[in-house]
């Protein structure tokens, strides 16, 4: 059995979690099963007690940011089962902006605290399936959404996968990630649109370290 490690632990966070793992096991599917969590995930979203304060804020300035997703994001890593399921949440300071990337994993994500605008785009060559050796992707934008508080969406690889995220509000904005990986601690994929490049990488988390981290590419 894949060990448990909660970072952030009251009973809200293990209620919700205990919810997600019943309604895991009663689904064979992922749309069935991300269409149980709804509601629980959104009332999640709309509680303002379960969640501390330090995972809704933007690194001190004199905290060791481990996380790889962009210059002063934080990805705090709340709760975590082995490789196949992760809770975290993704802070991002007014204006700032992720790279282009995938999950790789089926998943709901929404906005807890501020506003956010969401690009979605999808592969069109090679079918939507990834080779580790790939460099050229091509993307087509398939739509933008403006999302505030309550607001989520669903994650299922390979269509809806990837997005970047704007922080829209004149404050920080706050997501909350439920994941069937352990999304920060896998290898994943950022894309240049523009250039239809493809590029490997590991977000990592702001508070814990990988136990594996990338092996730097070495050219013939």
């Amino acid at each position: 059995m894949a060990k448990e490690e909660y970072f952030v632990d009251n009973e809200r966070i293990r209620s919700f979690i205990e919810t997600v793992k019943t309604t895991a096991n009663e689904h064979e599917q992922v749309e069935p099963l991300l269409a149980d969590l709804e509601k629980p995930f959104g009332e999640l979203l709309t509680d303002d007690d379960w969640l501390p304060e330090m995972y809704q804020k933007l690194p001190p300035d004199d905290y060791e940011d481990r996380g790889e997703m962009g210059e002063d994001i934080a990805q705090w890593l709340l709760y975590r089962e082995g490789h196949d399921l992760a809770l975290f949440t993704l802070v991002l300071p007014p204006g700032a902006k992720t790279p282009v990337h995938d999950h790789l994993a089926w998943g709901l994500v929404g906005i807890y605290d501020g506003e956010q605008r969401e690009d979605f785009y999808r592969r069109v060559n090679d079918d939507d399936h990834y080779h580790p050796d790939d460099e050229y992707a091509e993307l087509e934008k398939v739509r933008t959404e403006q999302m505030e508080r309550g607001d989520f969406y669903e994650l299922v690889p390979p269509n809806n996968d990837i997005h970047s995220v704007t922080t829209t509000s004149t404050e920080p904005s706050v997501s909350v990630h439920l994941l069937g990986a352990d999304v920060g601690c896998i290898e994943r994929h950022a894309f240049n649109p523009e250039e239809k490049e493809i590029e490997r990488f590991q977000s990592g988390y702001t508070n814990i370290e990988c136990d594996v981290t990338l092996e730097p590419l070495v050219d013939d």
